[in-house]
């Protein structure tokens, strides 16, 4: 049996107190919450002498209690009184409570049973109204009940995992986010891909298959979840007018008309009968600007099937992660028709469509669509995040077949390969694998062998793929097209693998360091994995192409992939705009291959080794603010402003970057990314270096320079090197002199990319920068001379030495003023 109902209320109270003693975000409440819940459920399962039948039996215990409580009611009224205390309804813009997001799953597991209970009842009989004893059950007993199933199904997961490997907690995410998570994107972005996957060239397919189109199916769902809205509205606009309308001054009493036209506003917005919860199929069509002909095909494909699977099998099958009503957001019974949730609605569109169109002539053409699709629209976003990138698609190369060819010259090689993307700005590459194949039913059950399956195509080969161009990037500097030309990449420094989803992959694409674990993923080649909704959405945010790259960077840093742990890709996204993503590096590493750094500190050992993983939790609630004032839900009235769109937090190196990038200074974009990359203190510092050393002018008129080692390797690192230009010299003289001075420390250093910045003493503003990772060609006796005349590395200050001086100047200072 479930827990009894005083004893959750007791439990829930318990944390009600509890919760006063301690201020959290509200989604990190709800998490924890959920997850005492289910560990309070497990330790109450594991007391039964077998636990996987006990959980077996509580779940048809479920089943016979809501098939006994909806049993003889009208489906439509109960679902829609289900719907009103269990959906998250708010205003236009304004996002609903934490707790609120499990309200659809509750809504849906119920719609479930629901559907069972119907098709048991007797056809020759009336069904009852919903009544006041079955909303005081949905309240009390269902829901509680619902949302008690929901942390069983993370129960029988861990119960019926025969290890608890990588492979197996990927699994688990899949049927939990399947239970959990519906709408992961906007319907905004959802409806806009569903138009351009399945308008031309697929849409005829859909017509002779189906009788209708995308934009018809999508019109009518959502133009009947917006009727529905408006009937629920006017019921309880009709309410407040009834009440408004009583006369209750002591020396006068209603009339009997009064008193019957208010109890029924009261049961029309309580007790909805059939006709209050539901509208008419035509009337959706005449609205949606179809026919009646089209609205009934549209209602009748979208309708579940009647159920031939017991109460029980339904509610297993859904918290297996495969929901009987995915593809199936409405409910149609007597030409009565009304969504289950509006979630629901984009989601279920592509399933279906691809459901119908399988095993016809018509699914080449969608496959081979679909493909170029995605493709496109990659490029398209790709494009927008890194302005004057050079784009290369669909790009046919040549790699060695042997370890003979290996070992000779590219011109040699044989094996003819393809690669999705490849963008270029200047040193830096991404190389971009574009996978359109959706997860499978047997997949999304979390069935491992079938999703192994499925991730291996989708994420695995996308990987290895990138991989395989980066290798001959890496040590050809260049590829060999299939014509025999060749692409030369010998500038290229920095290489980013992306793959890329048509659909939403929730807890997978995420879970970097699980998908390592079991060996989808090398953790040698860590790819970015992305949906086309969250890149698209992602380009939108970004106000510079530096911030897009230290994102990418920071991402696919192997460290980070175990340190922060999300369901959602823009969790971790709007993270990194408030928090940088940032992960402590070991600083034994730096020493060991720059000793002239200095010992690592002890401050410094300790952070690195105090980290932990941790959950990131959502943190959207801003994006979704913006994003529904941009786009007002239809019939809401339009926002007198839009909200502020959420933004990486300011850096006063901002301006140098933006005049890198507008005056298209080779490097600008990895440039602007290492700007970023320190922390704010850092990039403060950063910013008052050219004040500083224009404050304090060389006293015979020279230019004043600063150089600054960063990187926690030489392979990565940096060396930066700022510049003074005195008014009495000539700027391009003092840029090659700055130039050169890079070159020199650089190789001194070891470091295979420097930048320099040019200062203009009388202004103040920067009017020369160069960078350097090779491209430049110096005698190497002149090189040697001038690295001779060069202070030693040791004498340069990093930023943690000038930290650590800084400090000793103030304790210093503080103890001389007591001493006085």
């Amino acid at each position: 049996m479930m827990a009894s109902k005083s004893s959750r209320k007791r439990r829930n109270k318990k944390r009600r107190q509890d919760a006063k003693a301690w201020h959290a975000d509200q989604h990190v409440r709800v998490a924890l919450d959920r997850a005492l819940d289910t560990a309070e459920l497990l330790s109450e399962v594991l007391k039964a002498t077998d636990p996987a039948v006990e959980v077996e039996q509580r779940i048809d215990d479920a089943a016979t209690q809501f098939v006994e409580g909806f049993a003889g009611y009208d489906p439509l009224g109960t679902l829609e009184a289900i719907r009103m205390m269990t959906l998250p309804f708010a205003p236009a813009g304004v996002s609903p409570p934490a707790s609120a997001q499990s309200g659809p799953a509750v809504a849906e597991v119920l719609a479930v049973v629901l559907r069972c209970a119907e098709s048991e009842m007797d056809s020759g009989v009336e069904p009852k109204r919903v009544d006041q004893d079955l909303c005081g059950a949905i309240s009390e007993r269902f829901i509680p009940l619902a949302q008690e199933l929901l942390n069983l199904g993370a129960v029988r997961d861990i119960l019926s995992a025969q290890k608890f490997d990588a492979m197996s907690q990927v699994a688990a995410s899949v049927r939990g986010n399947g239970r959990m998570m519906r709408g992961t994107s906007y319907p905004e972005m959802q409806n806009e891909t569903l138009r351009g996957l399945f308008g031309a060239p697929v849409e005829a397919g859909l017509r002779a298959l189906l009788g209708f189109g995308v934009e018809d199916a999508l019109s009518f769902l959502n133009t009947c979840d917006q009727m529905q809205m408006e009937q629920f509205n006017a019921r309880g606009q009709a309410l407040a007018d009834a009440f408004n309308a009583l006369d209750v001054s002591e020396e006068r009493t209603p009339t009997d008309d009064e008193k019957r036209i208010a109890l029924e506003g009261l049961t029309g917005i309580f007790n909805p009968s059939a006709t209050h919860a539901a509208v008419p199929v035509a009337d959706v069509a005449d609205r949606a600007g179809l026919s009646a002909e089209m609205g009934t095909k549209i209602a009748t494909f979208f309708a579940p099937p009647s159920p031939t699977e017991t109460a029980g099998t339904a509610l297993r099958a859904y918290l297996d992660g495969n929901s009987p009503v995915r593809s199936h957001p409405i409910v149609l019974r007597d030409d009565l028709v009304m969504t289950i949730h509006p979630a629901l609605i984009a989601d279920a569109v592509k399933p279906a469509f691809e459901d119908a169109l399988k095993n016809s002539v018509h699914w080449e053409i969608y496959a081979a669509h679909r493909g170029k699709y995605l493709e496109d629209r990659v490029a398209q976003l790709f494009n927008t995040l890194v302005p004057g990138v050079t784009s290369h698609h669909g790009i046919e190369y040549l790699v060695p077949a042997n370890e003979a060819e290996e070992a000779g010259d590219p011109v040699g090689y044989t094996k003819l390969v393809e690669g999705d993307h490849l963008f270029i700005l200047h040193d830096v590459a991404f190389i971009v694998e574009d996978k359109a194949i959706p997860l499978s039913d047997r997949s999304r059950t979390g069935e491992l062998n079938p999703l192994r399956r499925n991730l291996a195509t989708a994420i695995t080969k996308g990987a290895e793929q990138a991989g395989r161009m980066k290798q001959r990037i890496v040590a050809d500097h260049g590829l060999r097209l299939r014509d025999g030309s060749w692409l030369d990449l010998a500038d290229i420094r920095e290489i980013h693998s992306v793959v890329t989803s048509l659909d939403d992959m929730p807890g997978i694409a995420t879970a970097t360091a699980k998908l390592i674990g079991a060996g989808l993923l090398s953790p040698d080649n860590i790819p970015w994995t992305v949906s086309l909704n969250d890149l698209d959405l992602i380009a939108q945010l970004v106000d510079r192409a530096a911030e897009f790259l230290l994102y990418v960077r920071r991402r696919t840093e192997s460290k980070a992939t175990e340190m922060f742990m999300a369901v959602d890709e823009l969790d971790l996204f709007l993270l990194f705009f408030r928090m940088g993503l940032y992960v402590e590096p070991d600083p034994e590493t730096a020493w060991r291959e720059m000793p002239w750094r200095g010992k690592p500190r002890t401050a410094d050992v300790r952070r690195f080794k105090k980290q932990v993983p941790g959950l990131v939790t959502s943190q959207t609630d801003e994006l979704d603010a913006w994003f529904s004032s941009k786009h007002p839900p239809a019939g809401a009235a339009q926002p007198d402003a839009v909200a502020p769109k959420p933004r990486m937090i300011p850096s006063p190196l901002a301006p140098l970057i933006d005049w890198l990038q507008a005056n298209a200074i080779f490097g600008w974009l990895s440039i602007g990314a290492s700007l970023l990359d320190g922390s704010s203190d850092a990039q403060r510092q950063l910013a008052r270096y050219p004040i500083d050393l224009i404050n304090n002018p060389d006293p015979d008129g020279k230019p004043r320079s600063i150089g600054l080692p960063s990187g926690l390797t030489k392979e990565d690192g940096w060396l930066l090197v700022w510049m003074t230009r005195p008014a009495a010299m000539d700027v391009a003289q003092v840029v090659r002199r700055a130039h050169a001075y890079m070159l020199a420390k650089k190789h001194q250093l070891g470091y295979r990319r420097g930048a320099s910045f040019v200062y203009d003493e009388p202004s103040g503003q920067p009017i020369g920068a160069s960078y350097d990772s090779g491209q430049t060609e110096v005698e190497p006796e002149v090189l040697a001379e001038v690295v001779a005349s060069l202070r030693p590395p040791g004498s340069i200050e990093t930023p943690a030495q000038m930290t650590q001086r800084r400090r000793a100047e103030r304790r210093a200072a503080k103890r001389k003023k007591r001493r006085r």
